[in-house]
């Protein structure tokens, strides 16, 4: 039996991807080879992020130690930073230059893979794989089933690709178009997972709200949440999504979220700055006076929200000035999670070639950590009132120390607890008694009391 490792980089709609490829390498009879393992898997599959030059660099240093650590084994990528489909004798796509390379596919044509491995694995018996999805389109890559790594917890992707052609950004280059899943295969698929023992599901797209019943028709996110939120009856009790996008976030999803079952008091909504003179240099479309709009209705309508977002620290022609607006922005917010970048330039991007404006390393360095402060300050304040209140865990980590577990997870507030157990909670839904805050994160004790109305929004209750 032939053997492939899977690592992944970046963001959770490339795991998500992930887990659809080892669903297709599963089904041609392949062996997962766990990470960690001392053992030369036949395949090694690097599934790559490009948002940022790092993501990239951290990805080539991986494959190069791969390749010296195992030579023999073939090394295919996938992922954001692959152009073309093939391998050096039939694609030209850049990164087969790099000898640690020897295929690459884009995602949409996992479906594809069989196919390709047959060349190199002619000892192999391929025919177990029943699959018909070897055309490379999107609408057939959606029909693979993933294999699920944590029976507890399902990412679905609802979209691939995205319109906005932020300045910055490679996705509409690597990702392309915006392209949606028909609704009932979303929902037929999350029904799946939850029967399976899904307690909580992710629905993911470069931006959800532009989110249309296939390619006809209004966007429709909202009555995505709605149908989705229907599992709950058959035991889905957490619903999340990511990522969306201030210019299409629609007073109907507000209505979704205040009434759904399953909805999470957490809203991921990346603002990428405070300024709209930069804004408008990053193509955002829309304004601060918007995005502030958007998160008054949210805390109106669901007062316990916590708010997460993506900012941009020192982009081209940013001053001081701009700057301060974006520590005032921050001040009036007072966001829960900022998810804070230095800019960095992609290439090929409009961005990249604003070279006659980029900011010198030590400013947005500067920028950065005074930033940084200033999410700190509210972030910890607020996570501070949770202290001797109770809050149910989806327990992700279960590790023993002594006899003892030590365990974490997330709220639905997405605020991380830690607690201690006697045995293993992964999986489970656990109430804890927060105890102490320290920075972002939060301790507590296991507690038999229940926290009110769980599933429906008010998440806490007093001690």
């Amino acid at each position: 039996m032939k053997t492939y490792a899977l690592k992944t980089f970046g963001c959770q709609m490339n795991h998500s991807d992930s887990e659809r490829v080892a669903g297709v390498l599963e089904q041609c009879g392949f062996r997962l080879v766990p990470e960690g393992s001392d053992s030369a898997p036949d395949l090694i599959i690097v599934n790559t992020c490009s948002v940022r030059q790092k993501s990239e660099d951290k990805a080539l240093g991986f494959m190069r130690n791969q390749k010296k650590k195992h030579p023999e084994s073939l090394l295919a990528v996938t992922g954001c930073m692959v152009r073309q489909t093939g391998d050096k004798a039939s694609s030209k796509d850049k990164l087969l230059l790099n000898p640690s390379i020897d295929m690459v596919f884009r995602i949409e044509d996992a479906g594809r893979l069989p196919k390709m491995l047959e060349r190199r694995f002619t000892d192999h018996d391929f025919s177990s794989y029943a699959g018909v999805f070897g055309t490379g389109e999107v609408e057939n890559y959606f029909q693979i089933h993933p294999k699920i790594t944590a029976s507890f917890q399902a990412y679905v992707s609802i979209m691939q690709g995205c319109d906005k052609f932020c300045t910055y950004c490679i996705v509409p280059y690597t990702r392309g178009r915006e392209i949606s899943r028909p609704m009932h295969d979303v929902v037929a698929e999350c029904e799946r997972h939850v029967e399976a023992g899904a307690k909580e599901i992710y629905l993911l797209g470069q931006n959800v709200n532009s989110y249309k019943d296939g390619e006809k028709g209004e966007k429709c996110f909202a009555k995505l949440l709605r149908a989705v939120d229907e599992l709950y009856d058959k035991g889905l009790r957490r619903l999340r999504f990511t990522s969306a996008h201030p210019q299409d976030f629609t007073d109907d999803v507000i209505d979704a979220l205040a009434t759904m079952k399953a909805a999470c008091p957490y809203v991921h909504l990346p603002v990428q700055h405070g300024s709209n003179r930069v804004l408008r240099l990053m193509n955002r479309n829309y304004t601060i006076e918007k995005f502030e709009g958007i998160i008054q209705k949210l805390r109106e309508r669901i007062p316990e929200t916590t708010l997460a977002t993506d900012i941009i620290v020192g982009f081209p022609g940013e001053t001081e000035a701009d700057f301060q607006e974006l520590l005032a922005f921050a001040k009036r917010v007072k966001l829960d999670f900022s998810y804070t970048a230095i800019f960095s330039p992609r290439k090929n991007t409009p961005a990249a070639r604003m070279e006659s404006d980029f900011i010198d390393d030590k400013t947005k360095r500067e920028r950065f950590h005074r930033f940084d402060q200033v999410i700190k300050k509210y972030a910890w304040a607020h996570r501070q009132e949770y202290v001797g209140k109770v809050l149910e865990v989806l327990v992700d980590k279960s590790v023993e120390e002594n006899g003892v577990y030590k365990c974490s997870g997330r709220t639905p507030e997405f605020f991380e607890l830690w607690f201690e157990s006697p045995r293993p909670m992964t999986g489970k839904l656990v109430p804890v008694r927060v105890t102490e805050a320290r920075g972002y994160v939060l301790h507590g004790e296991m507690t038999e009391a229940v926290p009110a109305r769980v599933g429906t929004g008010l998440r806490v209750v007093a001690g």
